[in-house]
């Protein structure tokens, strides 16, 4: 159990409806993730999250969109290969409506 995880709002309503899409429903499996193909990368330009990322390469965080996600989805921070990417790593996902629920 993790003792210690920060909450950060992503405001990239986009991009993580289309890795949850691709990761569970697609080359998933009705809603489990299967792999680790698929990452959200957090670029110097985005300041704030960059910021907030860098440094924390294998902690994970907890992410908020109240547009995409219902309650919290679990990334893990990888930082090697040159950037900051955020890999998903909530086992179950259930889509309700036009949101996702992660357990």
């Amino acid at each position: 159990m993790v003792k210690h995880e920060i909450k950060v709002e992503l405001n990239k309503t986009e991009e993580i409806r289309q890795i949850i899409e691709k990761a569970y429903y697609e080359e998933g499996f009705g809603g489990k993730i299967i792999g680790k193909k698929h990452f959200l990368t957090i670029n110097q330009e985005d300041d704030i999250n960059w910021t907030i990322f860098n440094g924390l390469h294998n902690s994970t965080v907890k992410i908020v969109n109240e547009e995409v996600i219902d309650g919290t989805m679990r990334f893990v921070i990888d930082e090697s290969e040159g950037d900051v990417r955020l890999y998903p790593i909530s086992i179950y996902c259930i889509k309700e409506e036009d949101r996702y629920i992660f357990y």
